[in-house]
């Protein structure tokens, strides 16, 4: 039996038809079955469900983090089995082995695996290449024509559809890898590990090039460095198995670079921001009202900031209270600018609730300009409200509880939505500690 993830010999229809459909819906199993195990809500089998079931699971607010994890691993190994399985079949069926790229898509995977599923065998040889070393002219190539798609999907991605999901962060890198991988390896074959440092060495290239045309900065491609270095080496296994096993004039890699506007427009439409809370406590050693004074003016100067937030990543520094009751306004100031927030729930010394009236960038990038046009540092993450509730404890203590909720609109959220928890979470946590360290140095200072 071929072994699915393998680029190697090639696929009859009956079998690849059962394997792919198997493998894609596996996705819709993982999901309903981590579903039942929470026992919580069924998932909304709607559309979306149909098309990225696994993504659905990051609009519920039970999954851990854990969870997505483990969930979005399994998106890119059915990724990676159905980009071998399909490109297997094409070259069974003597059709152009780019098309199988079009299998990690998640809204053409099914048309793709139906039209390879009919398309009958043609067996042909495959193409004999001598191994070893294609030379300087070869390599450069490969990594000519990575980073230069680097480039290019990002430019039509973020400026022009104004889509960070799937297509940038996933496919993108994928069709790096491919292209990379062809264009190395098309005259002799430089082996698995020539490959795959092609494709780093191209990826790198394409990083340094959106820096110097201010397209991204430094804290951005370093946090999706690890998604696009996964989807990117399997993406050259494939383009090194063109160039092997199914030669193809150089112009069918042109082909294949509609698959991005196709992402890219599809997830302009599609898109759906998720929707996530999260809920913060600390035990005071002071009573609710000394606690509530200290909640009308902050300032976190003094609070350790750990390395994200020192790279760029926005934290508060100060805040102050105008005005008293429903509808103050609380003005605050963070690392990336300032934010006003309405008072829409106010009980002294119990509850405080505010919702945001204004955004802020999420992050600062690093970068040799003032200016990066990355669409993403503004709303595509944001913060919709957050409140804090205090309840009196024995002993003169008080428990703070500080929820806050937000929405992400960065795909695949999967991947995404752990980081940005954990983001809030330090920020809340930092917000507490200096809540705590107020309150009780002026009840030990009244005492």
């Amino acid at each position: 039996m071929l072994v699915p993830s393998s680029f190697d010999r090639q696929m009859r229809p009956f079998p690849y038809a059962f394997w792919a459909l198997a493998t894609l819906f596996s996705q819709h199993a993982v999901a309903l079955i981590a579903a039942h195990g929470a026992a919580i809500a069924p998932l909304a089998t709607d559309w979306r469900f149909f098309v990225m079931p696994l993504q659905m699971l990051a609009r519920y607010s039970w999954p851990a983090n854990a969870t997505l994890i483990l969930a979005f691993t399994h998106l890119l190994i059915v990724a990676w089995v159905l980009a071998a399985l399909s490109f297997k079949r094409a070259v069974d069926a003597d059709v152009s082995a780019w098309l199988a790229a079009f299998a990690v898509a998640p809204v053409v995977q099914l048309p793709v695996i139906l039209i390879l599923s009919v398309i009958p065998s043609r067996r042909v040889a495959g193409v004999n290449q001598q191994s070893g070393n294609t030379g300087i002219v070869t390599a450069a190539q490969g990594l000519a024509a990575g980073a230069g798609l680097t480039v290019f999907a990002v430019a039509v991605g973020a400026l022009l559809f104004g889509a960070y999901g799937f297509g940038i962060f996933v496919v993108s890198p994928f069709m790096i890898g491919v292209t990379t991988g062809y264009f190395a390896n098309r005259i002799a074959d430089v082996g698995r590990s020539g490959t795959a440092k092609l494709v780093v060495g191209a990826l790198m290239l394409g990083a340094i090039a959106l820096v110097l045309v201010a397209l991204e900065g430094i804290v951005c491609l370093v946090l999706a460095a690890p998604l696009a270095i996964a989807t990117a080496l399997t993406g050259g296994l494939m383009g090194r198995a063109i160039a092997v096993n199914a030669r193809r004039p150089p112009g069918h890699a042109l082909c294949s670079l509609a698959l991005l506007p196709l992402v890219f427009t599809s997830e302009r439409m599609l898109a759906v921001p998720v929707s996530f809370e999260t809920r913060s406590t600390i035990v005071v050693a002071a009573p609710p009202q000394a606690i509530w004074g200290v909640l009308m003016r902050t300032d976190l100067a003094e609070e350790p900031v750990a390395l994200p937030f020192r790279l760029g990543v926005a934290y508060p520094l100060r805040g102050e209270m105008l005005g008293q009751g429903v509808g103050a306004i609380w003005v605050g100031e963070f690392s990336t600018g300032t934010v006003l927030e309405q008072v829409t729930q106010w009980v002294p010394d119990r509850e405080l609730t505010f919702i945001m009236l204004t955004e802020l960038p999420a992050m600062r990038e690093m970068s040799p300009y003032a200016h990066v046009y990355a669409p993403h540092v503004t709303g595509y993450f944001r913060t919709t409200n957050m409140s804090f509730r205090l309840a009196s404890l024995a002993g003169s203590r008080t428990e703070i509880v500080e929820c806050t909720s937000h929405e992400l609109r960065l795909d695949p959220v999967l991947y995404w939505l752990p980081l940005a928890r954990w983001i809030v979470e330090q920020n809340n946590a930092r917000v507490l500690a200096h809540i705590k360290r107020q309150a009780e140095t002026r009840v030990a200072s009244e005492g």
